[in-house]
């Protein structure tokens, strides 16, 4: 695992805890993504709020953390967030992408899980939805698109055909 570097879009409740994991095994590198600071909505569920970071950008909080644990590791901050002008350089020489972006953030998850479809980067994004989960897992080359097709569907369309249609959708394509 050394010899690995993952990327994390999202460092909120779910990218924080994806982000725990990396840098205490010792990746040779993490590329993190988040264009939000901490607030007091977050402490519930944020590994990095505290009254010492409201008002932090998560990137900040958390590659500080992450340099506190590990100062070997190579650590690239995208503190705007992942978008199509940044994307390819977030995936960039990345062997993982680990999506921890907001449930509703379609665009975003389209965009990102396109381009790890064009690189060939593996991508992983699991949600907890309510008292359980959404798991997707995908091979290189595989696109979330050609999985569970949103376009021209409304918000809340989407946001049901993502927590209700992954495991039919992904089991019949191969994707787990």
């Amino acid at each position: 695992m050394r010899s690995k570097c993952v990327a994390i879009a999202g460092l909120g409740g779910v990218g924080g805890a994806h982000l725990m994991t990396p840098y205490r095994t010792r990746y040779r590198g993490l590329h993190v993504a988040d264009f939000d600071v901490f607030d007091l909505v977050n402490f519930n569920r944020q590994a990095g709020a505290s009254m010492s970071t409201l008002g932090h950008r998560k990137t900040e909080t958390m590659a500080s953390m992450a340099l506190d644990i590990n100062p070997e590791l190579r650590l690239d901050v995208f503190d705007q967030g992942v978008d199509a002008a940044s994307v390819d350089t977030f995936l960039s020489g990345v062997d993982l992408y680990v999506d921890g972006l907001d449930f509703f953030a379609f665009d975003a998850r389209r965009s990102v899980f396109a381009a790890c479809a064009n690189k060939r980067v593996p991508a992983t994004t699991v949600a907890p939805l309510g008292m359980g989960a959404a798991l997707l897992n995908f091979r290189p080359g595989n696109d979330l698109r050609a999985v569970l097709p949103m376009g021209g569907r409304d918000e809340n369309e989407m946001a049901l055909r993502f927590q209700s249609g992954c495991r039919r959708r992904c089991c019949s394509a191969g994707i787990w």
